[in-house]
Formats: C-alpha cells, structure tokens, sequence
C-alpha cells in the first residue's frame, strides 16, 4: 500500500494509472490478514475463513494465468503469485481437510445404526476416591489391557472438556492411530470422551461414578458404530462386543484393585463386586 509502484518497477511493467487502485488490493490482503488471525485461535471453527482465502488463491493464480497468455504481465510477475497464493495451498488445504475430518467425527450417525454397551461394578470406596484415581497420571496406561497392542501416545494428564488423548498402536498387521478428545467434565460423577480419530465410525463414552449408599456404582456407557455400517456390524459385531466385554471386565477389576489399594478406611459398608452388561 506505501509503494503501489514498487512490484510493476522490479518487473519492467509499466506502471499503472490508478495506483490508488493497487493500493486497494493490498488493502484487502491486509484485511484478510486480520481474519486470518482470528481463524488461527480456532481453525475449525473459522473453517468459513479460511476456505474464502484459499478460493481467493486459487482463482488470482488463473486470472495470472490468463494475463501471461494475453501478453499483459511477463513471467516474472508470477513470483507474486508463488509467494502470495501457490505456497498457501498446500497449509489451507491441510488445514480445511483437518477441520472436515473435525466436523465429521462430532456428527453423531442415524440412532438406528448405533450401537450400545454398559458395564457395571460396585468398588468399595467413595466416589470422590474413585474418580481421583481417573485423574491420576497412571490411570490410562493401567487401564490398557496387556493384550491390546495399544499404547499411550500423547495425554494431557487431565479430564477437562477439551484435552485430547492420543493411541498408537496396531490391530493384527494394521498400525492405528486413536485420539479421542473429553467433552463432559463433572466431579466426582461424570466424564466422557468421544473418539475423533480412530478404529469406530463412531465412538462415544460416557463413565458414571454413582454413589449408591453402600460404596461406588462405576458404569461405562459406550455408544459406538462399527465401520463399514451396516455390512461391518453384520460381519463383525459380535466380535466387537466381546472385545468389549473382556476389555471393561479388565478395567473394571482393575480399577477396584488399585482404588481400594490406596485406601485403608472402607466406606459405610463393604459391597462385593457385581457386573453385568446391558
């Protein structure tokens, strides 16, 4: 905007009658760097932002295209269009497939291709005691049965509607990655997370701590879809929900060993371990 003269000098163009024109469009750029800025402190959210930007650098470069066919600019003006539009396509369009992928794990499937499980059990503590110990830094990775060839990749070390987990590992041959982000945060009775990335098309879990006047009530209820619905649930749904129940059978007591163990006072009176699934 100071020199509207300066890029049609470096480039031999003669220069153009209206610079207040030139001075225009970098007005503009500089306008769409302020949207830019908002976009950046919450990119799949401002996804709209960004995806008039990247419409913006895909059609300067034709319009570029069809000046250097006419003869009006010289291809030495295109280092404007390199560095202005060209080398954002690749980070916009990395950015918008992110935002999709986003969009398309909160959108919860048709209730008639969803499938449910619930596991229960009775843990002699309190409810506070049983959630502290979800909070805790060794929770998640005692909780990942020895044999799922999974492991603890990333995690904030918190339950906090937003933080994020990430799981490396592998099922049979084929490597996996699952992240699943916290979206209900309410101590000491209530988490849950959904699966943003990962092995269900869609994966939704919700852990209760329920105090049932005798100890604590744990309940997982997970609601899920297996891929390829409804061939994959057909094919394999069975098999998935056996998964499921020897996985919850082994947090379960796991959970009621470690919790009990770091406790010396029982509350009110001792329950004995009941499961079941619905």
């Amino acid at each position: 905007m100071a020199f509207p003269h300066l890029l049609f000098d470096l480039t031999s163009i003669e220069r153009v009658n209206y610079p207040e024109i030139w001075q225009c469009v970098g007005m503009i750029v500089g306008v769409f760097g302020i949207g830019y800025l908002i976009a950046a402190g919450n990119p799949r959210r401002h996804w709209p932002i960004l995806l008039v930007g990247l419409l913006g650098k895909i059609f300067g470069p034709i319009g570029f295209l069809g000046a250097l066919w006419r003869g009006t600019f010289p291809p030495l003006f295109g280092l404007t269009i390199l560095t202005n539009d060209l080398v954002w396509w690749i980070l916009f369009g990395l950015i918008l497939l992110d935002s999709a992928r986003a969009h398309k794990s909160e959108r919860r499937p048709n209730a008639a291709s969803l499938s449910h499980f619930c596991w229960e059990s009775r843990i002699n503590a309190f409810p506070e005691q049983v959630f502290r110990f979800h909070e805790s830094a060794e929770a998640l990775r005692s909780l990942i049965p020895p044999w799922e060839k999974m492991q603890v990749s990333k995690s904030p070390g918190s339950l906090l509607v937003g933080s994020r987990v990430v799981l490396r590992g592998s099922i049979g041959p084929i490597p996996i990655s699952w992240v699943a982000i916290h979206t209900e945060y309410e101590p000491p009775h209530l988490f849950a997370d959904r699966q943003e990335s990962g092995p269900f098309a869609w994966w939704y879990h919700r852990h209760h701590i329920f105090d049932d006047g005798e100890g604590t009530l744990l309940r997982d209820e997970v609601e899920y879809q297996v891929p390829l619905w409804p061939l994959g649930d057909w094919l394999g749904g069975w098999f998935v929900r056996r998964k499921l129940e020897r996985m919850f059978d082994y947090r379960h007591e796991t959970t009621r060993q470690l919790v009990t163990s770091r406790i010396s006072t029982p509350p009110r009176g001792a329950s004995q371990l009941d499961q079941r699934e619905e």
